[in-house]
C-alpha cells in the first residue's frame, strides 16, 4: 500500500508539472497576441440622438484618415479632445460617450472625438493594441485638426478613458499642447491591466496570466518600467483631474492613488460606490464599474467636471 501511495503521489506531481509546463508554453506562445488584438466595432449612432449639433469629420493622422465628430458648444469656454479606450469607439456604451458629450456641451465645452486607429470606423493598421505607445499620434492629429479648422484661444483639454488615458499621457509626453488633462479610470500599469483583463474576459484568476502579460509586453514593445503610463504621468506638470472608481476590476485604484501621491498636479476624485446590481452596469458583466462614472453617477460626474473645467478656464 505504501508503494502504491508513493506511486500515486509521483503520478500526481508529474501531472501537475505537465499542466504547469503546458500552461507556461500556452502563455508564452499563444496567449500574447490574443491579449493585444482588437476587432473594430462600427459606429451606428450619432450625437444627434442626444439633441446635439455635430459635424462628421476626418482627421489625418500621418497616412491614416480617422473618422470622428466635431460637437461645438454655442458659447464655448473650452475645447476638449475625447479619447476612448481599447476595443471601443467614440460611442462606447461602457463610458456612455454620447451622454458624456451632451454633459460637456451643456458645460459649454466643444468636443472633438474620433475612433483611434484599429477602432470603430477608422482604418485598421495591424489590429494590435499598443496601450498608447502607437496610438498617441492620433490625439496630436486631433489637436492639429482643431488648429486648422477651429483656431481659437480657448483652453484645450484632453480626456482619456481606460487605454485612452494611457494614450493621452503618451501624447502629452510627446509634446501635445493642452492646458489640462482628464483621466477616467486610466490604464496606468500595463502588466496589471493585461492580467486583470484576462481575468474579466475568461474568469481565470489574474495571476495565471502573468507569463502571458510579460510575454505580450516584450513581444509588442508595450510601455512598461520608466515608459509606463504611471511613470510618465508622474512627470506631467499641468492640471490633471483623475476620476477613479475604487472598485474598478481592470484599471485598478492602487495605481491611481500612487499617481496622486507622487504628482502634486493631480486632483484625485473617487467615484461614489456603485452597486454591482445597479442597472447602470447591465451588460458589462465582469467589467463591472470600469469607466462607469457617468452612466452610474451622471450628476456627480457633471459637478466634478464642471468644477475642474472652471478652474482651468479661470
Amino acid at each position: 500500500m505504501l508503494v502504491t501511495h508513493k506511486i500515486l503521489i509521483r503520478v500526481g506531481l508529474a501531472g501537475v508539472a505537465s499542466c504547469f509546463i503546458a500552461w507556461a508554453a500556452l502563455s508564452a506562445l499563444w496567449l500574447p497576441p490574443h491579449m493585444v488584438s482588437t476587432t473594430p466595432y462600427r459606429v451606428d449612432q450619432h450625437p444627434g440622438s442626444r439633441g446635439l449639433s455635430f459635424d462628421d469629420i476626418q482627421i489625418p493622422s500621418h497616412n491614416l484618415l480617422l473618422e470622428g465628430w466635431w460637437i461645438p458648444a454655442e458659447q464655448a469656454i473650452a475645447e476638449l479632445i475625447f479619447v476612448h479606450g481599447a476595443g471601443s469607439n467614440r460611442i462606447s456604451q461602457y463610458i456612455g460617450s454620447l451622454d458624456f458629450y451632451r454633459t460637456l456641451n451643456e458645460l459649454n465645452v466643444s468636443v472633438v472625438t474620433m475612433d483611434i486607429r484599429n477602432h470603430g470606423n477608422s482604418p485598421v493598421t495591424d489590429g494590435i493594441l499598443r496601450m498608447g505607445a502607437a496610438e498617441w499620434p492620433d490625439v496630436k492629429a486631433a489637436a492639429r485638426w482643431l488648429d486648422q479648422h477651429h483656431p481659437s484661444d480657448l483652453p484645450r483639454i484632453a480626456l482619456g478613458a481606460s487605454m485612452g488615458g494611457s494614450t493621452v499621457i503618451h501624447a502629452v509626453i510627446n509634446d501635445l499642447k493642452v492646458d489640462a488633462v482628464i483621466l477616467l479610470d486610466p490604464q496606468l500599469d500595463i502588466l496589471d491591466s493585461l492580467m486583470k483583463g484576462g481575468q474579466v474576459t475568461t474568469g481565470i484568476p489574474a495571476p495565471l496570466f502573468v507569463i502571458a502579460a510579460h510575454a505580450a509586453i516584450q513581444q509588442y514593445d508595450l510601455p512598461h518600467g520608466p515608459e509606463s503610463p504611471l511613470s510618465l504621468a508622474k512627470t506631467l506638470n499641468l492640471p490633471l483631474l483623475l476620476i477613479q472608481d475604487w472598485d474598478d476590476p481592470v484599471t485598478r485604484s492602487p495605481f491611481a492613488a500612487e499617481l496622486a501621491q507622487d504628482n502634486p498636479s493631480v486632483v484625485l476624485q473617487r467615484v461614489p460606490a456603485i452597486d454591482i446590481d445597479d442597472a447602470c452596469l447591465d451588460g458589462k458583466e465582469a467589467w463591472g464599474s470600469h469607466v462607469a462614472a457617468h452612466p452610474c453617477h451622471p450628476d456627480w460626474t457633471r459637478e466634478t467636471l464642471s468644477a475642474f473645467i472652471d478652474s482651468v478656464v479661470q
